[in-house]
């Protein structure tokens, strides 16, 4: 099933996108992780991970932190309100 926080304004909404970005916000829901934890956790690529957060860094649904050299990712109550507002 296609999580509505999986929808993007700045992109094309097409199905192998939303399940990626359904992937990442069920693991993202867990708490702040890496690119490679991410990736680990949604058997997906680290490249179609990255590309998936930039595009939902655009849209306010993730924000990252660095630490290091590492950038750590969240979901943001924001962004996932905004979402949630427009698709209703």
């Amino acid at each position: 099933m296609i999580s509505p926080k999986a929808y993007l304004r700045s992109v094309k909404n097409v199905r192998r996108g939303l399940e990626t970005r359904t992937r990442i916000v069920d693991v993202l829901s867990r708490g702040q992780l890496s690119v490679g934890e991410i990736s680990r956790l949604a058997g997906v690529s680290r490249r179609r991970i990255s590309y998936h957060l930039r595009n939902m860094l655009v849209d306010g649904v993730v924000e990252r932190k660095r630490a290091g050299r590492r950038f750590y990712w969240k979901l943001t109550g924001a962004g996932q309100a905004s979402l949630e507002e427009s698709l209703a």
